[in-house]
């Protein structure tokens, strides 16, 4: 979004003690009177094409970094709102708008889709527009509450994991969309689900390798607080050392930095008991387990803001016991009893249905528990998600899994698998079926001779191969200029994947 001089202005009297470093800014990119005329999103200054590059507010509020920008909002009274949509339009978006473009996972499933340049374009610009709202009010919210570390929501490593999350949601609405809505296309169940594509942990993104400033102060802050831990001699050892060479952290004599060892490596270099290997690499297990439970509860305990900054959501109707327990530290009768009564449309109902007391209910909300309905496919879930989120017994969940694809939810029924009763808690409890077409081929990737084979005239079929892909019935329709109703044989042998090459 560029920047007139005007908004320079308007920001400069709110804030005139800024004036010098954007003068300083401007010089440097070769306006040594400062009155450059609009602002550009790159982040850089310098010259292109043996022309001055122009400074905006992007650049100015660059410069100054998330901490100032959030004193200053405190500090303001009158003009704090129409300083706070400045911070929005002219850094916050741009900067989110940046890195939506960037994005591996958006890009991935841009390609597998064919989505035309321009339409990306605006995609991203509305996921950009979408969360840098949502970013502007959470600073909002930090203001009132008067939190001293708000800032953190202006840093560009908390936008960086903010646009990650935005992405995987977005892909995981369309992906849902896509299966739900477009039924005409007959999808292949053979296609690849895009959201298997997707990195759930942003460690893995490659735009996230390079680790902001802010970052790596967070994790030398981390390293400092391990170190502590270690020398305390309230703590256990074994646990701690456990994560320090499983993560190549370098803390202990027992690892090296940067060199992540295997368990089976943990077990032989700590000498941990145990009859068997598996004995010992299932304790290796319950300590790494320990451990990190330890180093959670210390960032929580000593460092709030890199808790709050890097603090994850956890989804309690599909949350395993194992993150309930860990994630949101959860009693074991708490985990029982949740999972019992699931799915939870508002987090006040585990209030509500008496699995947590109203304090408790708070705790878990500080951790980042959430409460969000999951429909649960019962053809393609899988048998921990049976068991857990829809509540069959382990037999009944093998069972299921046994005889599936089903073609209606009745058919559960009609094999014994449950009752009408049990139905019915199924479908309470988010239970759905999306119906798989078996036998079909894609048209989009059948080779020639197939189509042939298939009944479809030999010249129709050639015009078919050198069309394609197309994306729905309807454009094939187009292309071949017939009704595709007076050829039958086209839909009841093949159906048009979405994804294909």
């Amino acid at each position: 979004m560029l920047t007139s001089q005007g908004q320079i202005e308007e920001l400069l009297d709110i804030a005139p003690d800024w004036r010098q470093i954007f003068d300083s800014l401007s010089k440097d990119a070769g306006f040594a009177d400062g009155k450059g005329s609009s602002g550009d999103i790159s982040g850089t200054s310098g010259f292109q094409s043996g022309k001055p590059k122009a400074v905006g507010l992007f650049e100015l509020f660059e410069r100054l970094g998330a901490k100032a920008l959030y004193k200053k909002a405190q500090l303001l009274k009158d003009d704090r709102e129409k300083f706070l949509s400045l911070v929005r339009n002219f850094y916050l978006q741009p900067l989110a708008a940046r890195m939506v473009a960037n994005n591996q996972n958006l890009k991935r499933f841009f390609v597998q889709r064919r989505v035309p340049a321009d339409e990306q374009k605006r995609h991203a610009l509305s996921i950009a527009t979408e969360l840098s709202e949502k970013l502007d009010a959470a600073v909002r919210k930090h203001l009132v509450q008067g939190a001293e570390d708000g800032f953190k929501a202006l840093l560009p490593a908390y936008v960086q994991r903010s646009v990650h999350n935005q992405a995987i949601d977005y892909i995981r609405e369309e992906w849902d969309w896509e299966k739900s809505t477009l039924q005409d296309l007959n999808l292949d169940p053979e296609q690849e689900d895009p959201r298997q594509n997707t990195a759930d942990d942003s460690q893995y993104m490659p735009e996230n390798q390079a680790i902001s400033g802010e970052q790596v102060s967070q994790l030398n802050q981390l390293r400092d607080m391990l170190e502590k831990m270690l020398a305390d001699k309230k703590n256990p050892k074994e646990p701690l050392e456990v994560v320090d060479c499983m993560f190549g952290l370098g803390l202990t004599k027992f690892s090296c930095a940067g060199k992540e060892l295997t368990m089976r490596e943990c077990c032989d270099i700590l000498q941990l008991p145990g009859e068997t290997q598996a004995r010992k690499i299932a304790r290796c297990q319950v300590l790494l387990d320990k451990g990190l439970s330890m180093v959670r509860e210390g960032i929580r305990q000593n460092l709030p803001g890199i808790a709050d900054c890097w603090q994850k959501e956890t989804n309690v109707n599909r949350a395993s016991r194992r993150e309930l327990n860990q994630q949101l530290g959860m009693t074991e009768s708490e985990v029982e009893r949740l999972i019992v009564q699931r799915q939870y449309r508002r987090l006040l109902e585990l209030v509500e249905k008496s699995i947590l007391k109203e304090a408790r209910l708070k705790e878990l909300e500080a951790k980042g528990a959430v409460a969000a309905f999951v429909p649960v496919d019962i053809n393609s879930a899988t048998n921990r998600d049976l068991m857990d989120i829809l509540g069959l017994n382990k037999e009944t969940a093998q069972k299921v899994c046994d005889k599936r694809p089903f073609p209606h939810l009745s058919n559960l029924v009609e094999l014994k698998l449950i009752d009408e009763n049990g139905l019915k808690t199924l479908l309470g409890r988010g239970c759905v079926l999306k119906v798989v077409v078996e036998g079909r081929k894609d048209i989009n990737s059948a080779p020639l001779d197939e189509l042939v084979r298939a009944g479809i005239e030999s010249g129709l079929a050639k015009r078919i191969e050198r069309g394609r892909p197309f994306g729905t019935w309807a454009e094939l329709e187009d292309y071949l200029q017939i009704d595709l109703s007076k050829e039958p044989v086209l839909r009841q042998n093949f159906c048009l994947g979405i994804f294909s090459d």
